[in-house]
């Protein structure tokens, strides 16, 4: 078999699936799933920004009868139906989409120049010519018999197509760059989606308190805000104000403080000493301040980082040093972290 890697623009590729030229084989649906509509709208506008896309995988074999070659959409169904039906002018974007300029809106109503960016969008293909459907199975097999195992992280935003997900990817892609340069991910980790663990995280402790988390939990998270997450706008606020925050006290920047595990407490004190969490209130009683002072903010976060670099320094910060050194993630030692770092943030005399 030959396997031949060429592009098509959106135009041509919707125009040959109106033709019939290209269809879709359901035995190769590897799922019987349909994207949500806010999956398929991000798509829609990953393509009108121009980013690219994962690789369409198409079988290509001649009809003897027609004597015409078509196109099997071996991988990429969900993909394609999501591109054509918006082609023809079959769904609308979402008002929540993040692009202002193409939010509820058909390619009709989208501007010209918008119009053009999809329409001119080239799809790299992988047409699998002269094969045998055997071996294009074998293909598939192979290709996945090399694949990296996806983390639980990964296998979650695969799996799920909803509300939170989406709102999870939102709050990261905005903080991308930030996350980094704060020192909390390197870019190795982002490419693993560890701050989509961070976020996620956070949010199930808004919801129901500091408490040790495992994938079933955050697996059940997405699956119970997958049609709806009421809690969107005041989370999304809420985390963000945090960051926008955390970015503010550059002296802490690259320290021992961002390590993800204590950015977890931290970001929740942060949170909560601004206005009260319900879940979080028997731990530390909110101070609700409007207003951080920097200052004493970054003098009592690094006397804490200076604690951790030399253990045997200063014992009056022993309690935190020995929740940060031993089973971090459980929730007595995040409870912990959290009752410090509340203090840290409210208090003067906090050393």
């Amino acid at each position: 078999m030959d396997i031949v890697s060429t592009n098509m623009t959106v135009a041509d590729y919707c125009a040959a699936m109106e033709r019939g030229e290209i269809i879709v084989n359901k035995e190769y649906q590897r799922s019987d799933k349909v994207w949500p509509s806010i999956a398929r709208a991000y798509l829609i506008e990953t393509i009108i920004l121009g980013y690219p896309i994962p690789k369409l995988s198409l079988y290509q074999k001649t009809d003897i009868k027609s004597k015409k070659t078509i196109k099997e959409i071996v991988d990429g169904q969900q993909r394609s139906m999501a591109i054509f039906e918006f082609w023809k002018g079959q769904s609308r974007l979402p008002r929540m989409l993040e692009t202002e300029a193409i939010r509820d809106r058909t390619y009709s109503e989208l501007a010209p120049d918008d119009q053009h960016r999809f329409l001119d969008f080239a799809i790299s293909l992988d047409l699998f010519v002269a094969a045998t459907r055997e071996e294009v199975v074998e293909v598939f097999r192979r290709m996945n018999s090399y694949t990296v195992p996806l983390n639980a992280e990964e296998q979650r935003h695969a799996t799920f197509q909803g509300t939170f997900k989406w709102f999870v990817n939102r709050v990261c892609k905005k903080f991308n760059q930030g996350l980094v340069d704060i020192g909390i991910f390197g870019e190795k980790q982002l490419v693993r989606m560890a701050d989509t663990k961070l976020i996620s995280e956070i949010c199930d402790a808004l919801m129901v308190g500091i408490r040790t988390t495992n994938k079933r939990i955050l697996d059940r998270l997405y699956k119970d805000r997958d049609k709806a997450f009421p809690e969107e706008q005041e989370f999304q606020k809420r985390i963000t104000d945090a960051l926008d925050e955390l970015r503010l006290w550059k002296d802490v920047h690259g320290t021992n403080i961002v390590k993800p595990y204590i950015v977890y407490s931290l970001l929740l004190a942060i949170i909560h000493v601004r206005k009260s969490v319900k879940s979080l209130e028997g731990i530390f009683k909110s101070p609700q301040i409007k207003k951080f002072d920097p200052k004493m903010v970054t003098e009592n976060l690094l006397a804490i980082s200076a604690a951790l670099d030399d253990v045997d320094s200063n014992k009056d910060f022993e309690e935190f040093v020995k929740a940060c050194t031993e089973k971090t993630n459980t929730k007595n030692q995040r409870t912990t972290r959290f009752v410090w770092l509340c203090r840290a943030i409210t208090s003067p005399d906090f050393s």
